[in-house]
């Protein structure tokens, strides 16, 4: 399997010590690599890791040197258990490479060889892939009880393994395989399980996958508008992830629902789309689906001739790839063809025939389009017991895949997958918002109480203040008191002071008025003298 390649990335880097940044560089180091490399461990090493990261026409050619490398040295190493392990991988991608160009036996046999070296080498994880892939096989082949086996074989190895990737895919394969049966209930069920796992994991091509099956559910009822949906959503993620194959898948079934709307351009166009793509890839299977869908249109249109050519090319592409559904139904609409044309006598044994592959397979849908297409004719030549008993199969085929209770529980179920999604997001959501709430509640708290600690420092501030305003008031107060003292002592001095003098000027006068003046003394003294 070519996941597996992946397990060896790490070991050829330290092989050729590069560091990679780009996968063009990625590819052409590793084919430089290739070309130098001198054992044949290192070049399985390498081939591995391209078969796994080459592109879609490059990767089967470095498979098969992987797989003629490993059978060589196996022939000369008697089992060696590393050129082992790789045949076994190179062996299950020769599978895979088969089943696309058709050739199913071979991929039959090849996945075969490759569960059995796997389950000898111990390797649990891909032995459940290759049963996987068996399933598959034996689901193309109409062999619908040894693929249901397959699946739940895979699946009982991926839930002992815990491989999520792996339950996810087993659970879309077992709906898919159920749906096929008539079972839509069961089949919408393992659908949502597998669209949950996806969406856990993550895995865009598989939500897509799903989506995909849950839109040909709608489609299989009737529900056009919700087919289409689906199918777009589908369609969307396909071309965010460059998945080719299911882009042209994507057209392709969005097409068939504008046919059933009547849309026929709009269908013409995107099954001209899909093949181009198809094409591209070459994906038989998926081109010769084109071809027959293609061939729809054209019959829609009333382009009997041009239907017929593409139907008819349809039909040699899957008995090539031995598709027995399809081939049920392209029988079915050449025969359609040359009803319309009236040449009753060569859309008989085409419908007859169809028929014959559709009781074969067991599956409704191809059942009931083969009934009513025996009902037409049985009932414009005159066999009406013929048409009686085909109209009546065909109402009972109807019945087992779209009756009005199993509609109502697919809906049901699919509405209650929707309900736990949604419920399950806003459970989160309230938990995220609980969260928040908690957050904003503290710091609200936290913010309360820095203004709390603000307003108490403010009003420790404050008292501060108006004690110190009380202090000065009191401090001028008690230097105004006792200025207006030294201020009346002063006063009091002054008037001491002012009585003072005016003692000593008093004083002064009454010794100046006792004492005799000089001219008074100096008279005397001359009168004593004469």
């Amino acid at each position: 399997m070519k996941g597996a390649l992946k397990s060896y990335l790490i070991l050829l880097i330290c092989v050729i010590c590069f560091q990679l940044k780009a996968q063009d560089k990625t590819i052409d180091s590793l084919k430089l690599a290739l070309n130098n490399a001198k054992h044949d461990t290192t070049r399985c090493n390498i081939l591995s890791i391209l078969a796994e990261t080459a592109s879609d026409e490059e990767w089967p050619i470095f498979n098969e040197k992987l797989f003629n490398l490993t059978q060589s040295n196996l022939s000369n190493s008697k089992g060696n258990s590393f050129y082992l392990k790789h045949y076994a991988l190179a062996t299950n991608n020769k599978g895979v490479i088969a089943q696309i160009q058709g050739d199913i036996d071979k991929a039959l046999n090849y996945f075969n060889e490759a569960l059995l070296i796997y389950k000898k080498l111990g390797k649990k994880d891909v032995v459940a892939s290759s049963y996987n892939n068996i399933g598959s096989i034996y689901f193309n082949l109409g062999e619908n009880a040894k693929a249901l086996n397959y699946f739940q074989t895979s699946l009982k190895i991926h839930q002992e393994l815990n491989n999520k990737l792996g339950i996810a895919g087993c659970f879309n394969n077992i709906g898919f395989q159920i749906a096929q049966q008539g079972n839509i209930q069961k089949a919408i069920e393992y659908f949502n399980n597998s669209l949950a796992i996806y969406e856990e994991i993550k895995d865009k091509k598989g939500i897509a996958n799903t989506i995909n099956n849950i839109a040909v559910i709608y489609h299989n009822q009737g529900d056009l508008n919700n087919a289409l949906i689906y199918y777009n959503k589908s369609l969307i993620i396909r071309k965010e992830i460059n998945d080719n194959n299911g882009i042209a898948s994507g057209y392709n079934n969005i097409a068939t629902v504008y046919s059933s709307l009547g849309k026929k351009d709009e269908a013409l166009a995107n099954h001209f789309k899909s093949l181009s793509i198809n094409k591209q890839n070459n994906n038989k299977y998926a081109i010769a689906n084109s071809l027959y869908n293609i061939g729809n249109s054209y019959f829609n249109k009333d382009s009997i001739f041009k239907s017929l050519k593409y139907y008819t090319e349809s039909l040699k592409m899957f008995e090539e790839i031995n598709d027995k559904s399809r081939i049920s139904f392209c029988l079915g609409e050449i025969g359609k063809v040359q009803y319309n044309l009236k040449k009753y006598n060569l859309a008989l044994p085409l419908f007859i025939k169809s028929m014959a592959y559709s009781k074969d397979l067991g599956y409704p849908e191809n059942i009931k389009s083969a009934a009513l297409n025996l009902y037409n004719l049985y009932n414009a030549t005159g066999n009406y017991k013929g048409a009686l008993e085909n109209y009546e199969l065909s109402i009972k085929m109807r019945d087992s895949i779209s009756n009005q209770e199993t509609r109502k529980a697919s809906i049901k179920s699919q509405l209650k997958y929707e309900y736990e999604k949604k419920a399950a997001a806003d459970s989160v959501r309230v938990v995220e918002e609980k969260k928040v709430v908690a957050v904003q509640l503290k710091q609200e708290k936290t913010q309360r109480y820095a203004l709390y600690g603000g307003l108490g420092l403010v009003g420790l501030f404050a008292l501060f203040m108006v004690n110190r305003f009380r202090v000065t008031n009191k401090q001028k107060k008690l230097i105004e008191s006792q200025k207006i003292i030294v201020e009346q002592q002063k006063h009091i001095v002054d008037e001491k002071q002012k009585e003072i003098l005016d003692s000593i000027r008093y004083a002064k006068r009454i010794q100046q008025s006792l004492l005799p003046t000089e001219k008074y003394i100096e008279r005397i003294l001359k009168n004593n003298k004469s």
